[in-house]
């Protein structure tokens, strides 16, 4: 069979000079912005595709691509487009090419999954028996869209070589590390480091990427906005009347941003920066942050979350460090969506900047946090760096401190640590008391805290974790341990002058078995100055307390109904503040002696149903012969709530109390044998 196969031919593109004569021309003739027009021979493209190009994902999880323009030769009815998924075939296209004057209009669309997939196109101009292909682009995408910007730590210096096929960016980065003048022209689509320095995002970018990936099954694109020797100054420089001014780093990153079409759809702006500050090369990091803050939220209006990097303990001698972090520190209590992650502890620091192997640290470490933040990340444990919430003085002496970290921080506090062979660093000696170091006689973790012991009765007012800074020539430079962690190995945010408070009073927690229901009342007295108090249970085959509650502090009674199938459930109870805590949890214990009689041959013998059974509701229980006995309903106490007498019967009805819940005993006795069963009441 001979296929009728129409004769193909490929356009070529115009010469330079050619291309730039038509673009004037047709800026000035024609009333739509095609600024960036593509010219190929006849044929003009306002809108197309680019290789390699990412389109941002909609709602519903896929991209609109565009195909728009017209061509200035007559005799062509339409267009056509083929659309290939992985180089298969998946969709034709076709749209009616409309003359007037002379120039033939066209346009059409189609839709693309967000996955890990490519798509390529190809465009045709059609006559009757005849197709000439104008143009192809390949490895076309749809997905997500992150900034990470900052100075040195945030680009690695843009070294890395290792790329990956869903990872995307979006022009160039400029001489000098990223601070040189921005070339308006750079505007192609490429692999994430596919040069390792002009299409860079850096080895933690890369991480980042990949990571996101994996988790969320969608390509993404990352700029990198990072530029070196930078403060949160020059990052928050922006200019009101053209803000993708190319005269500064701001500018050029949103310029990126617009003219790759993704500046509506930013998920996330990732900031490492803050060095700069701390060797007074800068200043006001929290107004500065501010300013940029506002920035990001006037250009970016999807964006959804802002990540900031505490900054490492550095070489330089001042404070101003230890202030730059504390305050990276609480950014999350400042701004709703802020989430901060610490750096100290990542693998190969050198006293500034990290190898990379710290670099794919930091960027495993950060793409937790979003994809718990985007895309439903499951395993959330520990994944937060451990954050400081309250201090104080366990008793009146003075002579322990308890260190509050976040509910469900899992803390390990470190052995003693050898850097070099020579010195021995100990944990207990980075805990310093205002500005002091050298109290402490020694420490343990306890679940989220960290217990101080003292080695004398203490006055101080606050405490810092970690010292100010390291000098270069001291015995723990660059300071890579020890470390307060979780269980994850993230390690604590360091922090400065932190307020040492008082304890409050332990609680006095009673708890006993109610009579009806099966459920456990807990009760306890008034606490000064609490302004929460927090319940825990722990049953008997449970390896940890959860809590149950939260109340505020004029609330002393609670009624514990979920305790089936427990035989003995212990609960403890600490008051809270904003300041401080209980000193200890005030205990109380339960145990249920559950009736299990003598089951012989229970299954045989009766069945109970409905079961389970509602409050108020008749049961009926079923004997597997006629018997003569007495049938009782007991509750988990072990106290009888009912009793019927069998004569010679096959068959009973029991009415379930109105006020029963839980687990109950049907229990039958005949003679000196008894056979139970169990019945659950909704």
């Amino acid at each position: 069979m001979k296929l009728n196969v129409l004769p193909l031919r490929i356009l070529r593109p115009l010469s330079s000079f050619s291309f730039k004569f038509f673009l004037f021309f047709a800026a000035t003739a024609f009333s739509g912005n095609i600024v960036n027009a593509q010219r190929f021979s006849s044929v003009v493209f306002r809108k197309l595709p680019q290789d390699l190009q990412l389109y941002p994902r909609n709602a519903q999880s896929e991209a609109v691509i565009p195909i728009s323009g017209f061509t200035e030769t007559a005799g062509y009815n339409h267009i056509s487009v083929q659309v290939f998924r992985n180089e298969t075939l998946q969709k034709y296209l076709r749209a009616d090419i409309k003359y007037d004057k002379g120039i033939g209009s066209f346009t059409t669309e189609a839709k693309i999954k967000a996955e890990l997939a490519n798509y390529h196109f190809k465009v045709y101009l059609c006559k009757t028996n005849d197709s000439t292909m104008v143009v192809e682009r390949k490895n076309v995408v749809s997905g997500d869209v992150y900034v990470l910007s900052g100075q040195s730590n945030s680009t690695g210096f843009f070294t890395e070589t290792d790329t990956s096929t869903f990872s995307r960016t979006f022009g160039k980065i400029t001489a000098d590390l990223n601070t040189g003048p921005y070339n308006a022209a750079d505007t192609l689509w490429a692999f994430s480091n596919q040069d390792h320095y002009d299409y860079g995002v850096g080895t933690m970018g890369l991480e980042i990427q990949k990571q996101l990936i994996r988790q969320s099954g969608v390509p993404n694109c990352l700029i990198n906005a990072g530029f070196h020797w930078s403060s949160a100054f020059a990052h928050a420089q922006r200019t009101e009347s053209n803000p993708a001014d190319l005269r500064n780093g701001y500018g050029r990153m949103l310029y990126r941003l617009q003219k790759g079409g993704m500046a509506g759809a930013v998920k996330a702006y990732i900031f490492r920066q803050g060095e700069t500050e701390a060797y007074h090369e800068g200043g006001n990091w929290p107004e500065n942050f501010a300013v940029l803050r506002n920035n990001l939220k006037k250009d970016l209006p999807s964006l959804g979350k802002i990540y900031v990097f505490q900054i490492d303990v550095i070489y330089f001698a001042s404070s101003v460090g230890a202030e730059v972090r504390d305050y990276q520190r609480r950014l999350p209590s400042i701004y709703p969506e802020l989430r901060s992650l610490a750096t100290v502890g990542t693998q190969q620091f050198d006293g500034l900047h990290y190898g990379k192997e710290g670099n794919k640290q930091g960027g495993l470490e950060l793409s937790r946090l979003i994809a718990r933040d985007f895309y439903g990340l499951k395993d959330t444990a520990n994944i937060n760096s451990p954050n400081i919430r309250k201090i104080f003085y366990k008793t009146p002496e003075k002579k322990q401190v308890i260190l509050v970290f976040d509910e469900g921080q899992e803390l390990v506090y470190p052995e003693p640590y050898k850097p070099n062979g020579q010195v021995t660093l100990d944990m207990k000696d980075f805990f310093y008391f205002n500005g002091e170091s050298g109290s402490v006689a020694s420490a343990k973790a306890d679940g989220n805290r960290i217990i101080l012991e003292l080695k004398a009765p203490q006055q101080a007012t606050t405490m810092d974790l970690m010292p100010m800074y390291t000098p270069e020539n001291g015995p723990y430079y660059p300071l890579n341990g020890p470390f307060i962690k979780n269980k994850l190995g993230m390690r604590a945010f360091t922090f400065f002058k932190v307020p040492i408070g008082e304890s409050l009073a332990t609680p006095e927690l009673a708890a006993e078995i109610e009579s009806t229901g099966g459920g456990v009342k807990l009760s306890w007295k008034k606490v000064n100055a609490v302004a929460q108090f927090v319940l825990e249970r722990k049953r008997e085959d449970e390896p940890d307390y959860e809590t149950i509650a939260t109340l505020d502090s004029a609330t002393y009674i609670y009624l514990d109904k979920n305790t089936a199938e427990a035989k003995k459930i212990n609960y403890r109870l600490k008051g809270v503040s904003s300041a401080s805590e209980s000193a200890d949890y005030g205990y109380a214990e339960v145990k249920y002696e559950l009736v299990t009689g003598v089951e012989k041959d229970d299954e045989a013998m009766f069945t109970v149903f409905p079961n389970p059974a509602r409050k108020g509701e008749q049961v009926t229980v079923r004997m597997k012969k006629p018997v003569d006995g007495t049938l009782s309903l007991i509750n988990v106490n072990g106290q009888s709530l009912s009793d019927e007498h069998i004569l010679r019967s096959d068959e009973a009805f029991i009415r379930i109390p109105e006020n029963a819940a839980g687990n109950h005993i049907v229990r039958l006795k005949a003679g000196d044998k008894i056979w139970s069963k169990k019945v659950h009441v909704r």
